[in-house]
């Protein structure tokens, strides 16, 4: 019971802290973990801003908010069992992933970049790679 406790007290604080930065600022990224009943570790940042690592259950995302200029980038390493992927979150520079609103959806074949309609940019798409060491 006090896990539990402990972790609900973790995660509600994880989300004040983001749902803080999302209104301060003029971008948001979204990182959607729907992964077939799979636990995503995700490590996300900038230069500046180390998100550190999360555990996105299925169905969940990590969501953070940013004040842009035109040289910002994030980017995020994933792991799923023995499964790895990287790739830019965000990057000021390119018109694809500089929106207003950036959407990843993570699946069992890759990381995806979201349109605005929900629809998949297919030139985007990254794959999972397997660990070998």
């Amino acid at each position: 019971m006090r896990k539990q406790q402990l972790f609900l007290a973790a995660l509600t604080m994880i989300i004040i802290l983001h749902a803080r930065r999302a209104t301060s600022s003029g971008r948001m990224v979204d990182v959607k973990n729907e992964l077939s009943h799979k636990i995503l570790i995700a490590h996300c940042g900038s230069k500046d801003d180390d998100l550190e690592g999360h555990v996105v259950l299925v169905g969940s995302s990590l969501r953070w908010g940013f004040g842009a200029v035109r040289d910002t980038l994030y980017w995020c390493n994933m792991a799923v069992e023995d499964r790895r992927l990287s790739f830019t979150a965000y990057d000021g520079n390119d018109r694809h992933i500089s929106r207003h609103d950036v959407s990843w959806a993570v699946r069992d074949d890759g990381a995806h970049l979201l349109n605005r309609d929900g629809s998949e940019e297919q030139s985007y798409r990254r794959e999972w790679s397997n660990n070998n060491g």
